[in-house]
């Protein structure tokens, strides 16, 4: 009886796991890998039909197992081509400050993202949480992110005691938030002491060319200011990423500099590429560094946007300094 029983069970068993009844053969050493843990291969029913093109017969990889066949790892995108800058062309920095906003912040970069084109941000520490997401886009594209301090206090008016206080409180959000901390330093309202421009361990950065957009909060007035400006090859623009006219102001300045053949830079970028300089802690890059630099080749100005004509090369380089001014 028991072995009726123990019979039929076997045939149960049997039916049960389908026809395969040999076991797999061992494949070859070549089509054996253990994929990383983060790339979990979809279960059989929910594999895509096709493959991608460059595994269909015929393909470059078509001799290369497919992932669903145990071998290889998924084929990986190409990445991003990189910005080039050439250091022989005309370039400006464009800044923003007070920052990240949680709607503002994120239309500027997508109107830098629709030309190419990077800035640097200095944000405030403390208005990080309001919009990390915006922040980290603005670092993934390029984009330069410096510090504002922590909460926009006057450090020029602080003893080291409390700037150190201040920047480590600001460091810890832009760890929390990045993953490191920023190398440039913008002081609120420009206001330095030298306590501050010798022991921040930081690059102070301020600006050449002021906006004033928190003052006007009108976009046409801002574009026209930076229109009118003459010359804006290494030069550094300051605005505000907390405006709606902002915003606007940037819409309109952004194509408009580089039809007027200027490349978008970050301030790191300006320094080193434009000015063949380097970007040192415990140093002061402000409106001497950038407006003074060369400053016999800026005699001669462009004439306004409105009177020039398309086809009017309004660059030259000059033997004075070896920087592209305008004629």
């Amino acid at each position: 009886m028991k072995r009726l029983v123990s019979l039929l069970l076997s045939c149960l068993l049997l039916s049960s796991c389908g026809t395969i009844v040999t076991p797999a053969k061992t494949p070859p050493e070549h089509l054996v890998s253990e994929a990383p843990p983060a790339q979990v291969l979809p279960a059989p029913g929910e594999m895509p039909e096709l493959l991608p093109d460059s595994q269909e017969a015929g393909g470059e990889n078509a001799s290369e197992p497919s992932p669903e066949e145990g071998g290889g790892t998924p084929v990986e995108t190409l990445p991003e081509p990189q910005r080039v800058v050439d250091p022989t062309r005309p370039m400006v920095a464009l800044t923003f400050d007070d920052g990240p906003h949680a709607v503002y912040t994120d239309q500027i970069l997508d109107i830098l993202e629709e030309h190419g084109a990077v800035a640097t941000f200095f944000e405030v520490a403390r208005n990080l949480p309001k919009a990390p997401e915006a922040v980290r886009r603005a670092a993934d594209m390029g984009c330069e992110i410096g510090s504002h301090s922590y909460r926009h206090a006057n450090l020029g008016k602080m003893d080291q005691a409390a700037q150190q206080a201040d920047q480590a409180a600001a460091d810890a959000l832009f760890q929390e938030v990045l993953g490191t901390t920023p190398a440039l330093l913008r002081p609120p309202y420009g206001s330095m002491n030298k306590t501050l421009k010798t022991t921040s361990g930081r690059s102070i950065v301020t600006w050449s060319i002021d906006t004033e957009d928190w003052r006007s909060k009108d976009a046409d007035k801002v574009v026209t200011g930076v229109e009118n400006a003459g010359n804006l090859d290494g030069q550094v623009i300051l605005l505000h990423s907390i405006y709606e006219s902002t915003v606007a102001a940037t819409e309109v300045l952004v194509p408009w500099l580089l039809e007027q053949g200027y490349q978008l830079v970050t301030v790191s970028e300006l320094i080193q590429l434009r000015f063949g300089d380097e970007v040192e802690p415990n140093r002061t890059y402000n409106y001497d560094y950038f407006a003074s630099r060369c400053r016999p080749c800026l005699r001669r100005r462009c004439p306004p946007p409105r009177e020039r004509q398309a086809t009017d090369g309004c660059f030259t380089p000059l033997p004075c300094c070896d920087r592209l001014v305008p004629r």
